[in-house]
């Protein structure tokens, strides 16, 4: 008898726990704004183009159906294009895209790139290559250079389907407030 009521509370407990850990999906609709957090720094003079580097979602987004996407998703984007800066005052040149972020075992695709140029130095390279002759043409432009923490928009690329319950590295799913008494009780 004894057998029989600890496999029946040992039931319960597995039956009670099972809700608190189940797993649904739900749909990343396309066109989803997202704010990215860029976690690497990056510039025109030490980028190349295919170089990897990571990216986060800098808040929690919520979804029409009430789920949030925590912040702290973390993901990967891609360097499109690099160039340094030149000689004769030519700025440097740095153009980025966002791939994706994870969620789970899902990966979110995303749309959103960055590109930007260094600042020309034309004036001054002129001005010194009348003062200076041909050492004036040595003058350099500026790098391009995006700081970690930078955030930038990007949008959900296509609809994703992502299993829930959805936690940022790190953090542990919590099950549900009503299990311990129930285990408690079983003890007794």
């Amino acid at each position: 008898m004894k057998t029989f009521f600890t496999a029946a509370c040992a039931a319960s407990v597995i039956f009670v726990c099972a809700p608190a850990f189940a797993q649904t999906t739900v749909q990343v609709p396309e066109g989803t704004e997202l704010s990215i957090r860029f976690d690497d720094s990056l510039s025109s003079e030490t980028s190349h183009e295919g170089d990897r580097f990571s990216i986060s979602l800098a808040e929690d987004v919520t979804l029409a159906d009430g789920t949030t996407l925590p912040a702290g998703l973390r993901g990967a984007g891609e360097v499109t294009h690099a160039k340094k800066k030149g000689m004769m005052g030519k700025p440097g040149e740095l153009n980025v895209r966002f791939d994706y972020l994870k969620a789970g075992n899902a990966r979110i695709r995303l749309r959103g790139q960055k590109g930007a140029e260094g600042s020309a130095r034309y004036g001054t390279t002129i001005t010194l290559t009348v003062l200076f002759g041909p050492l004036g043409l040595i003058k350099h432009g500026k790098d391009v250079e995006i700081k970690s923490g930078q955030r930038l928009t990007a949008f959900v690329d296509q609809d994703s389907t992502v299993t829930t319950p959805i936690v940022a590295p790190g953090t542990v799913p919590s099950p549900a407030p009503s299990v311990a008494p129930a285990a408690a009780g079983a003890q007794n």
